[in-house]
């Protein structure tokens, strides 16, 4: 077979990502797999290609051309110059020695090299690169063991997501759409990837590069109290600020979820369930949501108020649409969490002749909290949602942080070291 393709190459899941961040308009990405496997999932921007028979008869015979095939099967027009870097990929091939003479897949690569200088396969197949990069998938479901309990949902182009009134999440079609960037009024950018462009009407000052890729093994736990204080950095100048990687799902995700643990007081629990619910697409891989144990852990050995003020806070933020509406509740409600916590309440010396009163017992004292709640007027339908927030995604989080605190033995293939 090798010998029948001189000029396909091999090509690696790292590459391929790289390729991916940096030059989507330059690449040709082809799924040669049944149409029944692209649906459920594929690489994104990937054009599905497989032929019925008869239709493999009329490609082998010249009856109809490679490209004409590509213009069909793509879901919108295709400029196709000979010059782009086109990609095939199978479920599992992990070399071109390997693939059968006969297969479609031989004939698809021969009929690509005809028409374009640069054709490559990757290796491993879908299956090798959708264990290694989960977030640069999409489909109706994306059956890999390292998503999160939850199956990805088709990646659609909605454009950013709105998590806070100065924090957007988005992909790398968002940041490079001025006119949308400037209908959201978004003027800081903080990328979450190695080689995703930088906007121009972005200047450097209001800029942050997190070169991250999304895999097993990379570290993105010493970025993360950075990437805070570029959010804070943008939100004290009364600016909003886009975190995007490419796809909007992991990286960009995993930092949004950082920064909701920090400055919203939230357990990683809470805080991932917050940004889910604003972006349900969000699915950060194991490696990361194990460094963000390590950040929850990070957090608490810090110190600082939790419990009911994040709550406050949460509520605050739901209802406030400007940065600086509703400051005087906030304080009020840290200063009764305070209060509730450090003031005792001296029992009275019982009445001649009459038993002691009983004391409440620790928990009872809360009480104080209910009553506070209500002197600040927050609505029971507020309460409510943050109630319904805490119940409408369980995610045991615990559960995979053996699996991420080792993540390298689990992770094959190319693109690790």
């Amino acid at each position: 077979m090798a010998d029948e393709m001189n000029g396909a190459q091999l090509i690696t899941g790292e590459r391929l990502v790289t390729w991916l961040e940096s030059s989507m308009e330059k690449l040709l990405l082809i799924d040669s797999r049944p149409f029944v496997e692209y649906n459920m999932s594929h690489i994104l921007e990937a054009i599905n290609i497989h032929c019925s028979k008869l239709m493999k008869r009329r490609l082998q015979q010249d009856k109809v051309l490679i490209t004409e095939l590509i213009q069909h099967s793509a879901k919108q027009k295709v400029e196709i110059d000979g010059k782009q870097e086109v990609v095939v990929y199978d479920q599992t091939s992990a070399d071109l020695a390997t693939v059968p003479s006969d297969s479609f897949l031989s004939l698809l690569l021969r009929k690509l090299e005809k028409s374009f200088n640069s054709v490559h396969l990757l290796a491993g197949g879908f299956s090798e690169f959708s264990n290694c990069f989960p977030g640069l998938c999409e489909g109706k479901s994306i059956l890999v063991p390292s998503c999160i309990s939850q199956p990805c949902l088709p990646v659609s182009n909605t454009g950013p997501t709105r998590i806070l009134p100065h924090l957007y999440l988005g992909c790398q079609r968002d940041v490079l759409n001025k006119e949308l960037m400037q209908q959201n009024e978004i003027g800081y950018v903080l990328n979450a990837s190695n080689t995703c462009p930088k906007p121009d009407f972005i200047p450097e000052s209001h800029f942050l590069r997190v070169p991250v890729n999304d895999s097993f093994c990379e570290k993105i736990f010493p970025w993360l109290d950075k990437s805070v204080d570029f959010i804070e950095k943008a939100k004290a100048s009364n600016g909003c600020v886009l975190v995007h990687c490419l796809a909007g799902i992991s990286r960009s995700a995993t930092i949004a979820i950082a920064y909701i643990m920090k400055r919203m007081d939230m357990s990683l629990d809470e805080a991932y369930r917050f940004v889910k619910e604003k972006r349900p697409t969000i699915s950060p891989n194991f490696n990361f949501l194990g460094q963000l144990l390590d950040f929850e852990k990070k957090i608490k050995n810090q110190g600082g108020a939790g419990g009911l003020v994040s709550k406050f806070k949460l509520l605050h933020l739901e209802n406030g649409s400007n940065h600086g509406a509703g400051g005087g509740s906030l304080r009020a409600s840290s200063q009764l969490w305070a209060s509730s916590t450090s003031e005792k309440v001296e029992p009275k010396a019982p009445e001649p002749g009459k038993p002691p009163a009983p004391t409440l017992p620790p928990s009872a004292e809360g009480g104080s909290l209910v009553q506070g709640r209500t002197e600040l007027n927050v609505p029971s339908e507020k309460v409510e949602d943050s109630n319904r927030l805490k119940r409408s995604f369980s995610l045991d989080i615990k559960s995979v942080s053996c699996a991420a605190s080792n993540p390298c033995l689990t992770a094959s293939g190319p693109g690790y070291p």
